[in-house]
């Protein structure tokens, strides 16, 4: 039995003048997100994809940074 996975945006995060997007991977019913994608939103570049936990704007910082 295969479960649906379901993708939604659960927010827009303004670090340093840039605003990112923060989409969260669901399996099913699920009320958890498995995990976080995070998206420039100027030129839709994905920054990173399958973040454990909720990205704070320190976390969007160091990405930044490498």
């Amino acid at each position: 039995m295969q479960t649906e996975s379901t993708t939604r945006k659960i927010a827009i995060l303004a670090v340093d003048g840039e605003n990112f997007e923060v989409d969260g991977h669901y399996q099913g019913a699920d009320r958890k997100a498995r995990c976080y994608s995070i998206t420039k939103v100027s030129d839709r570049s994905i920054r990173v994809e399958n973040v454990a936990q909720f990205p704070t704007h320190q976390s969007i910082r160091d990405q930044l940074m490498n």
